[in-house]
């Protein structure tokens, strides 16, 4: 029960980490544990799994950009479909968002900027505003978005990581964090480590390096050992309807456009799977839903009061529904920024913090947490851009600030 590096977490970072990690030194001895009964299985399976290259921050969009490619390349195995976004706005969120929309390249970034009427195309939408929900004004397109299995990915990299030699331990959830120094009380002067975990069953586990890929738990696995992890926890819930017929939504329900959708008001986006006659929609709320683990369950009178007056509202031809599954999970934030987090304290490693786009980013995140696991001060991502690790880390950090979360 001793290895080079222990990593807690096999969600979609938590594998991407142990892949790379292992392709990096295939002759470590690296375990992945995990308290689910497969990879996946936590809030990587309760997301919305779409992805999305369209971020504010130049940090977002590389980290996204890159990991996208790689996953377009794994295409049927991972059940991605490019499915593309759009992004509408009010006219006073549009003339905020010019600064950021200018950084992207329109051949690069793969997007197209629409007026309303080219929205009312698609979309049999009502564009005018009725006090509390805004007008919309415009819209972008963004191609190089779609829907993908999260768990699937996850997958994906824990078997790959298998093959490599990599040993993995699922229905194992770590209970407590044995540090070196309990002698002195773990006086100032002396070398604090990590030197072994438990876990339910009481069984120990001794490693070199450890590794906390565990997403919003992140905070209440680290604060009991003295650690300042940076990472909240924050709810989200998605509830899915079933709609009778597509044409009360879409202008053409046989074209190939069939984006998800994030609508000017409330955060409030949808996604499409109309091969089943399925809506899902999310918010992605702020004040009021707090940075805690609370209730996991989803709370139908959210979808009827934060969710179902919007649809009304943007959609009033959308009549003949019924909610038909619901479903809650957790970001990890780290405030303010937004980005994700890769900090390390002794021989301890949390990777963290993606605030909502762990499944955009996990390549390029498992790339980085491997390349500083390794002693390396950059990364080279999927696209061959390089990306230096003290970057995300909180000590050194060096992102901007990414605004558009959902």
């Amino acid at each position: 029960m001793s290895f080079d590096c222990i990593i807690i977490g096999a969600g979609v970072i938590g594998s991407s980490i142990a892949y790379h990690l292992k392709r990096s030194m295939p002759d470590r001895k690296i375990l992945l544990l995990d308290k689910n009964r497969t990879a996946g299985a936590g809030n990587t399976s309760k997301s919305a799994a779409l992805y999305r290259n369209f971020f504010s921050s130049r940090t977002g969009r590389m980290l996204a950009g890159s990991s996208i490619k790689y996953y377009l390349e794994l295409g049927d195995k991972v059940n991605l479909m490019p499915t593309g976004y759009l992004w509408l706005f009010s006219e006073e969120q549009w003339r905020a968002s010019q600064k950021p929309i200018h950084q992207l390249d329109p051949e690069k970034d793969r997007f197209e900027i629409m007026d309303r009427e080219g929205i009312m195309e698609i979309l049999k939408i009502n564009c005018d505003a009725k006090v509390p929900f805004p007008d919309i004004h415009a819209g972008i397109y963004c191609h190089l978005c779609g829907s993908i299995s999260a768990m699937a990915l996850a997958q994906h990299y824990v078997s790959e990581f298998i093959s490599m030699g990599g040993e993995v331990s699922f229905d194992t959830e770590i209970r407590e964090f044995i540090l070196t120094g309990q002698d002195s009380r773990y006086a100032p002067w002396d070398n604090i480590s990590i030197s072994e975990v438990v876990d339910n069953k009481g069984n120990t586990y001794h490693g070199t390096q450890f590794v906390i890929a565990t997403g919003a738990w992140t905070h209440d696995l680290l604060a009991p050992v003295g650690i300042a992890s940076g990472v909240l926890p924050k709810k989200r819930q998605l509830f899915a309807l079933n709609i009778k017929d597509p044409g009360q939504f879409l202008v053409d329900p046989g074209s190939a456009r069939k984006p998800a959708i994030i609508l000017p008001a409330g955060g409030v986006y949808i996604k499409l799977i109309l091969d089943r006659n399925i809506l899902v929609f999310g918010c992605a709320d702020d004040l009021g839903q707090p940075f805690l683990m609370s209730d996991p369950e989803p709370d139908p009178l959210y979808f009827s009061k934060a969710i179902e007056p919007v649809i009304s509202h943007y959609f009033p031809l959308l009549k003949d529904y019924e909610l038909s599954l619901k479903w809650a999970g957790y970001y990890a934030y780290h405030w303010p920024d937004m980005n994700p987090v890769i900090e390390s304290v002794a021989n301890l490693t949390w990777v963290s913090g993606t605030s909502g786009s762990g499944i955009m980013k996990a390549d390029a995140v498992g790339r980085i947490a491997a390349a500083k696991l390794l002693g390396y001060e950059e990364a080279l991502l999927a696209d061959g851009e390089k990306f230096k690790v003290s970057r995300l880390s909180l000590r050194n950090r060096d992102v901007e600030m990414e605004d558009l979360i959902i």
